[in-house]
């Protein structure tokens, strides 16, 4: 039997999603069929039904509003499905046959862009990998499509599979595209394990030179990837073109918010691997994985989503190079030790609104109204807190008063355009404000008679009928009505025609007031139109200052986070370490620095620590169980990492010389699944870092055979 065209239209969308749950409009609700169907009603816990589709079985259906469709495909997504939503492209009221439909986006893990389904302190990474093993050479791309922060780096030698695995560690990536071949080489499964992320493995020509190529060029609007600061042969081209083919695919629109990317060094940041950020717990604890416990849980007291977010990667990512720690740590030597310009910096920064995604938003056509009005509110406390670092000297603050913008011109255009009180719909009206429009003001004017008339109905008809409880009111369904109790049913005028009938009442209209309904509604759709192309005019306009605001974001980040290093300092008794590259660690009356704000009854005994290249490169620790030997070690390596992200640290005074890595081997292990005891976990793990590591890394062995 021949399919409907309406099953028809779906099965030739689906056959180009195979891989997508299809989440198909009909009307007001996504429906799913067939095989979609049976995995989204058991993922989703929805009712199972059928569809009479032309075929002699119904199909299995299951459907949800569209209007909570985010939160189900939020359920999805992270589970690891990728969702494919095919919307209505034509009006229906204006479609000849069938209305066309086709998919206007694809959602996936590391692409997600609704706030809903975003974590307000963690960045959502997509990452592509591309890898050679005969050379070896591996790059690493990976970007946040809601904040438009897009990142490339490249490596090669003996160890070039490691600093990959470590990247990607780094930067908790959700989503992860590699090649055909690297997944052969390398399974997925391994993968996902060691990164916890979804590993989406495609097409060894994906990552085609010719294509990543264009994609680069066509994204940065550039003749060729050496005005970018690439080179063709460049395997970073690879990772980055490819990254950038897979957001156009998904995403379906153009990616105007992404206007750059940061090409960086590996040597720039200490290296951690997996084991190092799960064994001193920087930003979850290790059992329950959560902040509480973390060394997060004591330092982040930032005020924005934007600083929460910049204090995980600098976490992760501490510096290597001396004088930009000593840069970092005069900017909040200089916020702790003037407490009321920091306060006031900090009440300001109580007030920003998450712009930075804001502009990955606009960017996308998915901010409305009140997003507008709290960026225009953000705007306005820029300049206080421009003026007040006007007060400081030390280069990091001077550098981040020269990033913000004042972004006057896009706060003046909020403050004239939009409404005070603009409601979430942005095609409901009530969003732009009266004197911006003189189109948009006539047509308003023009229906105040018809709503004055029919605002004054109730009173009028209440006196010439002489039914008291006569009610004047409005739905979307039957437009205006009078409604009448039954009471009062001997006092209806002739004139009244009936309309609904309910269960203790009647509804009716009049030609008088279907009339002034027919002038009201026809008119109100008409604002309805024009407010909403007058809001888009409008945030198109925002849209060509997304650079500039997308650079004041990360400088007022930056700012929030020296500010929490300076009132945690203040606040817990933090000094300034010295910090050189030399190659001592000394470390007089530490404290660690979780600990000693997690216990309760008891105090923490402060020790000392001294470390160089010569007499004192291993220390030795002995002592009964529970004697505080892995606490003694691992905050030891958490000074180190705490100096070099930029802030004071728990202890008397301290002498750092500058760590190129940390690595820790803690508490005993094994991988029973794959065959392997603890011995033999030991022993790899130990070779590992005994080949990787250098002459300034910082190496913590518990428990080693």
């Amino acid at each position: 039997m021949k399919l409907s065209p309406m099953m028809e239209q779906y099965m030739a969308i689906k056959a180009d999603y195979q891989d997508c749950i299809l989440f198909f409009r009909l009307g007001d609700f996504y429906e799913m069929f067939y095989d979609d169907a049976l995995l989204a009603s058991k993922e989703l816990e929805l009712t199972l039904t059928g569809k009479n589709c032309g075929q002699e079985e119904r199909a299995p259906m299951c459907g949800v509003p569209f209007h909570s469709a985010e939160s189900y495909i939020a359920k999805l997504v992270e589970k690891g499905y990728k969702v494919a939503i095919c919307e209505q492209v034509e009006d229906p009221a204006a479609a000849k046959g069938i209305v066309r439909r086709e998919v206007i986006q694809i959602v996936t893990p590391g692409t997600v862009t609704a706030q809903s389904m975003l974590s307000e302190g963690e960045n959502n990474y997509l990452a592509a990998v591309y890898f050679d093993e005969k050379e070896p050479r591996m790059s690493v791309a990976y970007c946040d499509i809601s904040t438009g922060e897009l990142k490339v780096t490249e490596s090669g030698g003996e160890q070039a599979f490691e600093a990959l695995v470590n990247e990607l560690v780094k930067i908790k990536a959700r989503e992860i595209i590699v090649t055909a071949s690297f997944a052969a080489a390398y399974p997925r499964e391994e993968l996902a394990l060691v990164t916890d992320a979804f590993i989406n493995v495609m097409a060894d020509d994906f990552f085609s030179p010719h294509a990543c190529i264009e994609a680069i060029k066509s994204q940065f609007d550039c003749p060729n990837t050496a005005a970018v600061g690439l080179t063709d042969e460049s395997c970073a081209v690879l990772s980055l073109g490819a990254l950038l083919c897979y957001l156009l695919e998904t995403q379906k629109r153009s990616l105007r918010h992404i206007t750059g990317f940061e090409f960086y060094e590996l040597g720039k940041h200490m290296a951690l691997d997996k084991a190092t950020l799960r064994n001193l717990e920087l930003t979850e604890s290790l059992h329950d994985k959560k902040v509480n416990g973390s060394l997060l849980y004591v330092l982040d007291k930032t005020h924005t989503a934007m600083g929460s977010r910049r204090m995980k990667q600098w976490l992760r990512e501490p510096l290597n190079d001396a004088e930009s720690i000593n840069e970092r740590l005069d900017a909040v030597e200089e916020l702790y030790e003037q407490v009321l310009l920091r306060n006031n910096i900090k009440e300001n920064l109580k007030g920003i609104y998450d712009f930075e995604r804001l502009a990955g938003r606009i960017a996308c056509g998915n901010a409305n109204g009140k997003d507008l009005i709290a960026l225009r509110n953000s705007l306005a406390l820029l300049p206080e807190i421009k003026e007040l670092l006007g007060y400081f000297s030390a280069s990091a603050l001077r550098k981040i008063d020269e990033q913000i913008d004042h972004l006057a011109e896009v706060r003046e255009l909020i403050e004239s355009s939009i409404s005070e009180d603009a409601p979430f719909s942005i095609r409901e009206g009530g969003l732009i404000k009266e004197g911006y429009s003189r189109e948009l003001d006539a047509l308003k004017d023009s229906i105040k008679d018809g709503k004055s008339w029919i605002s004054g109905l109730e009173a009028s008809e209440r006196e010439r009928t002489g039914i008291k409880n006569l009610k004047v009111g409005y739905n979307r369904v039957f437009g205006y009505y009078l409604e009448v109790t039954r009471s009062y049913f001997e006092l209806i005028p002739d004139n009244y025609i009936r309309k609904q009938t309910l269960a203790n009442a009647e509804r009716f209209i009049t030609p008088e007031l279907k009339e002034m309904e027919n002038l009201v509604l026809n008119a109100e759709t008409k604002i309805n139109q024009l407010e909403h192309e007058i809001f888009v005019s409008v945030r198109d306009r925002i849209e060509t200052y997304i650079s500039a605001i997308q650079k004041t974001s990360a400088a007022v980040a930056a700012l929030d986070v020296l500010c929490a290093f300076a009132h945690v300092s203040e606040k817990l008794g933090y000094v300034r370490p010295k910090v050189d590259d030399s190659f001592s660690i000394q470390i007089i009356k530490g404290r660690h620095p979780v600990i000693e704000q997690t216990i309760s009854g008891g105090q923490f005994i402060a020790n000392d620590t001294y470390i160089d290249d010569q007499d004192s490169s291993l220390l030795l620790i002995t002592g009964p169980n529970m004697a505080g030997k892995s606490t003694y070690m691992r905050q030891t390596a958490l000074l180190v990492l705490m100096a070099q992200a930029g802030c004071f640290i728990p202890c008397e005074s301290a002498h750092i010389g500058v760590v190129d890595r940390i690595f820790t081997r803690i508490g005993a292990s094994d991988n029973l699944a794959q065959g392997q005891s603890t011995f033999y976990v030991e022993m790899s793990e130990l070779a590992y870092i005994l080949s990787s590591a250098a002459a300034r890394s910082l190496i913590i062995l518990d428990e080693i055979g």
